[in-house]
């Protein structure tokens, strides 16, 4: 599926107006290098557009930037003059099978950014590409890395399965790389970058574009969304679906404030809370989850030996195991998405509710549903993950230089792995 520049411009000026709702305070002018950059995702793609509309028709597109600092890769400095995005001939699954790109070295640019924190490929949480039968591991990744819808079951049949049929079944999407200076941009660990989404090709160039002296990898959340999905979730989807079920016993919208002690909380967290646990609800079994109040959500999330060895609320058994079946519907993409929402957001439910409503606004099912999705916009289920922050604000005041920025990286990492989903979703819904 191709896309003019046009589509490109709205999606950026969409994301740089969701961004500013965001990243804008009350009588603060504060911005950081995330918010700098997000914005610059607009500017940088209508300045290409401006110039000549007729290179989206192009394989390869290009734009010059001022104040490069050199053509050499030294450390994290910025190396190149030009960013730009291509046409793709190969999917990730077709590269070599040792974890390198299939392109030689002189049309592809190693990433200047590492796995791991040491400068090498082994951190905390980084996962080396298993080795195994070159076959089989292609096929899994071509069942990760195709898009689905959020919910729509297992993964869809492969390529060469829906080519017996005669029907590619749209399961075989165009796929878009980021060069630099002409080269292909690799991961951290070697393969080439390469997205099922021409608007997201543009996106992530647009980080590396206004990135100025030094390369800032914090400012380029969609990047590393990317590579943690090419490089990670696709190899290791079981790591990444677990991590995110971890959030549902210890869900921060399943303690709420005791209404006999803290009343005004307490109607807080139910105008932000109430229509959420309804829809989850609906869409997860149609059991509700367990919801405790004050003291009393401690004493429930104890251990208790071999009746309860985990810790966290002990929710209804058909709800756990439909987030679990919910989880393994979803693609490498979604899978990101879905533990960067959790991660910040300290809550399973809230990511569910996103995508979940990403894919209903798709018309995926058409099935009849109770609940509406609760959440109208990104800042509405930034402040449902924030409720008690925000009301100790309200009470205490605002802390300047805390308070303020985890508002902003709350804003930043919500916005980002949403329209990260959202955009590969739009690009590739049947």
């Amino acid at each position: 599926m191709t896309h003019t520049v046009s589509a490109a411009i709205t999606a950026a000026r969409a994301a740089a107006a969701r961004a500013a709702t965001g990243f804008c305070m009350p009588g603060r002018a504060t911005a950081t290098a995330s918010s700098t950059a997000s914005l610059a995702t607009a500017s940088s793609t209508a300045s290409l557009a401006t110039a000549s509309p007729p290179m989206a028709r192009q394989h390869q597109q290009r734009w010059s930037s001022a104040g490069a600092a050199g053509n050499r890769l030294s450390g994290r400095s910025r190396f190149y003059n030009h960013v730009g995005t291509t046409l793709l001939e190969v999917a990730p699954w077709e590269e070599s099978g040792d974890g390198t790109s299939s392109c030689g070295d002189s049309d592809r640019v190693a990433s200047p950014i590492s796995a791991g924190v040491d400068g090498s490929r082994s951190a905390t949480g980084v996962h080396h590409i298993p080795k195994g039968d070159r076959t089989t591991r292609s096929l899994a990744l071509e069942a990760m890395l195709v898009p689905r819808v959020p919910g729509a079951g297992p993964a869809r049949e492969t390529a060469t399965s829906a080519a017996g049929d005669g029907e590619s079944g749209g399961s075989s999407p165009s796929w878009y790389g980021v060069t630099l200076d002409g080269r292909t941009v690799s991961t951290p660990m070697g393969q080439t970058l390469a997205v099922p989404s021409e608007t997201l090709a543009y996106m992530i160039a647009a980080e590396w574009d206004s990135q100025t002296k030094d390369l800032q990898p914090s400012s380029m959340p969609l990047m590393t969304l990317a590579c943690t999905a090419l490089d990670q979730a696709a190899h290791h989807p079981r790591f990444y679906r677990d991590t995110a079920l971890k959030y549902l016993p210890t869900d921060t919208t399943c303690f709420w404030a005791d209404p006999t002690e803290d009343r005004l909380l307490h109607r807080r967290q139910q105008q932000a809370w109430k229509g959420l646990h309804g829809f989850c609800a609906d869409r997860l079994g149609g059991a509700s989850p367990t919801t405790a109040f004050g003291m009393e959500g401690m004493l429930m999330s104890r251990k208790r030996g071999d009746e309860k060895p985990t810790a966290g609320l002990p929710h209804p058994g058909v709800l756990v195991e439909a987030a679990d079946s919910w989880t393994r519907s979803l693609d490498a993409w979604q899978l990101v998405a879905l533990n960067s929402i959790a991660t910040q957001a300290k809550s399973f439910l809230i990511a569910f509710a996103m995508l979940e409503g990403a894919g209903i606004a798709l018309g995926d099912k058409g099935e009849s549903r109770v609940a509406a999705p609760p959440f109208a916009d990104v800042s509405d289920a930034s402040e449902a993950s924030r409720v008690e922050e925000e009301f100790q604000i309200s009470v205490w005041g605002l802390v300047e230089g805390q308070h303020d920025y985890d508002r902003l990286n709350s804003s930043i990492q919500l916005h980002s792995a949403s329209l990260f989903a959202k955009t590969i979703l739009l690009e590739n819904a049947e």
